[in-house]
Order: C-alpha cells, then sequence, then structure tokens
C-alpha cells in the first residue's frame, strides 16, 4: 500500500509503496475532479456546448482527469492535541505530530538490547512566538507506568537525542537540508519547527497512557502522547 513515512534513519520523509521503519502519513496523489466537459465548453458561443455531442473528428475524446492537474502537496501528520507549554529560560510550546516505537534511530546508536527508541516527531514553537529562542535540548521525558521499575543504565527518564530542527518546508522538501542544532542552535522567531527526539524504553516497557512531560524532579506539566506505532 502507498504511504508516506518518516524515516527514522536518515531524518526524511519517503514516499515508498512499502517503507518498513518511520511514522504514517499521507503521501497525496492526484485529484479526481472531472472539470474536461467544462473546459471545452470555454470559448464556445453562448449556448452551443460540446455535452453529449460526438468529438470532432480528427480529435482524441476528452479524458476523465485535467491534464493540468498536479500532485497534491505532501503534508505532515496532524498535531495532535493537547499543547505542552515548557516553562524554561527560553519558553516555548510542543505539539507531538506522531509517535514509533523502534530498534533504529537516525545518526545515533542503535537501542542496546533489550531496548526499543520511542520516537516523536514534535512540533515546537518559540511562546511568545515574536522572539527568538535558544534550541530546546534536555527539558523533556516521557513518563509511562513501568518507567521507575526499568531504569537502570541504559534507560533514563529523559529525551537521549534528536534530529536538527527544521520548518515544514525544509523537512518535506529539503533534501539535504542542514536544520538548527538541537543542543547549541537559535530557533527563529515566528517560525514553527519540526523535528524527531526519542527516549529508550523497555523493550517490554508499559506504556499505557504514556505522557510527555518537562522534565522535573517534581513532575512537571504533561501531555498525553496518544497511538504509538511498531516499526522495526
Amino acid at each position: 500500500m502507498g504511504g508516506k513515512r518518516w524515516d527514522l534513519r536518515t531524518g526524511t520523509w519517503l514516499c515508498a509503496a512499502l517503507v518498513a521503519v518511520g511514522v504514517l502519513t499521507g503521501c497525496g496523489g492526484q485529484g479526481t475532479d472531472d472539470r474536461a466537459a467544462e473546459a471545452d465548453d470555454r470559448g464556445k458561443p453562448t449556448g452551443e456546448s460540446t455535452r453529449g455531442r460526438l468529438p470532432d473528428a480528427g480529435r482524441p475524446p476528452v479524458s476523465g482527469k485535467n491534464p493540468t492537474d498536479q500532485p497534491s502537496r505532501p503534508s505532515l501528520p496532524r498535531a495532535r492535541k493537547p499543547v505542552l507549554h515548557v516553562e524554561a529560560a527560553y519558553t516555548y510550546t510542543v505539539r507531538i505530530l506522531d509517535a514509533t516505537l523502534t530498534t533504529k534511530v537516525p545518526g545515533d546508536n542503535p537501542p542496546p538490547a533489550g531496548t526499543k527508541a520511542l520516537a516523536l516527531l514534535l512540533r515546537v514553537e518559540a511562546e511568545p512566538r515574536d522572539r527568538d529562542i535558544k534550541a530546546p535540548y534536555g527539558n523533556l521525558g516521557i513518563k509511562y507506568p513501568s518507567l521507575d521499575a526499568d531504569k537502570d543504565s541504559r534507560i533514563g527518564g529523559v529525551m537521549d537525542g534528536g534530529t536538527p530542527y527544521m520548518t515544514e518546508d525544509q523537512l518535506l522538501f529539503g533534501d539535504g537540508a542542514r536544520g538548527i542544532d538541537p543542543m547549541f542552535g537559535v530557533l527563529e522567531a515566528n517560525t514553527v519547527y519540526y523535528h524527531l527526539a526519542w527516549q529508550i524504553v523497555s523493550e517490554d516497557a508499559d506504556l499505557t497512557g504514556a505522557s510527555l512531560c518537562r522534565a522535573e524532579l517534581n513532575g512537571g506539566n504533561c501531555i498525553p502522547i496518544g497511538p504509538i506505532e511498531a516499526s522495526p
């Protein structure tokens, strides 16, 4: 089945018949609106129409698809609700677009034996929007029922890694775009950014009702992650 997925290994969107790893979203295709008859009528004298008549001799029949139709623009998954407001030295908002449990992450060591990565595609924006902010790093963590029991030298309570921050156009069309460094970069005012971040969890983790939270000793504010896809 055709689809468009976030490739966790390369940090890019792919359109393909079968893609083994990633977050599923619509790939887009050509519309099926049949405007051929109306287009053929334009330019005819009032009352004259080609409808119900045979095509002129030597002219092929008009097909059911407008030849000027273009493939629809690919799109990101719809951002989930609610919004996480993070109060820190630089305040910002976070929304989750999708979540995947996987053994592959881009540009980093794979999860150790007995673990997986819970990867979230995130939408990040400064708050207030008209200010630059330092790229958020290390401020978020995923909480789930078995976290305390699972913690060890491999499994903690904060996000372990992330891809560069990118605008929507960079993410969808910017092959080779470097984006903004998630540790040292600056996110510009009045701009929405996206990036993939992940946390190492046990293969047997109980992720029922998992939440994304501001990483604080006292718990911090949280939002539900929602559905989690399984991927190799």
